[in-house]
């Protein structure tokens, strides 16, 4: 209650309060939107390296690749464009695998700029309606002609109210922006750290089937393989399979 007013009329009255009541629905929102996403595509990196070299042992980069597909994480995304690209060169595989981890950056960092927004204009608005309030106070002043509590009450509460509720506004905004960008460092670094684990993987395959067969490894698009994934068995290299023998 305010008064004679309750908070149903208290808003009408002021429309400061009814922006600020806004903005906290699209705060709350949107920080319960990339809670969820933070928590559906959250997985043990490491862990998912591990079974993902495994599953490249059998040397059949198709296995690594649907197990890719079963994961719905950035760097399942990512490690999927490595694989479906292992018979570029170097340069070309990083720049594929930088692109990639690059756009999981954007995906993360989607409506990230609200929060941070309202984080920024919340204490403003507070304040726009505490100047409103005031002015309301000294404008009952004069046109009473007198300065009774009574008179200046709705404008002084107010201007109090619209401070206080940019305020916390803008702690829940401000609490929910750099929960998120902690956790998109957190996660870039180890996208960055799983495309270095994939280049010592894809270094030393191309290695051992250089030294198996005498040639480099090239692309291969028969047997359902991607463009651009190499062949599961050389047909030169008689049951003996250089990729398993790097990840043994």
């Amino acid at each position: 209650m305010f008064g004679e007013l309750n908070i149903i009329d208290f808003l009408l009255a002021s429309p400061t309060m009814i922006v600020l009541a806004i903005c906290s629905i699209i705060t709350v929102g949107f920080a319960v939107e990339r809670l969820l996403y933070f928590n559906s595509s959250r997985t043990n990196t490491r862990q998912f390296m591990n079974e993902l070299g495994n599953r490249m042992k059998s040397g059949n980069p198709r296995t690594a690749l649907d197990f890719c597909s079963q994961s719905n994480s950035p760097v399942a995304r990512v490690m999927a464009q490595g694989i479906m690209h292992m018979g570029r060169s170097r340069d070309e595989l990083q720049q594929r695998l930088d692109t990639a981890i690059d756009l999981e950056t954007v995906e993360m960092e989607r409506n990230l700029s609200v929060l941070g927004t309202m984080s920024n204009i919340a204490p403003l608005l507070g304040l726009f309606g505490t100047v409103v309030g005031i002015i309301r106070a000294f404008a009952a002043i004069a046109k009473s002609g007198s300065g009774g509590g009574a008179v200046v009450a709705m404008g002084v509460s107010e201007a109090l109210m619209t401070t206080a509720a940019g305020i916390v506004v803008a702690v829940i905004a401000t609490i929910g922006f750099n929960f998120f960008v902690r956790q998109i460092r957190t996660r870039t670094a180890q996208l960055e750290d799983a495309r270095e684990a994939y280049f010592t993987i894809w270094h030393q395959y191309n290695k051992r089937a250089r030294q198996s067969t005498g040639v480099a490894a090239t692309s291969n698009v028969s047997a359902g393989i991607p463009n651009g994934m190499p062949a599961a068995r050389p047909t030169s290299v008689k049951q003996e399979d250089p990729l398993a023998t790097v990840l043994s």
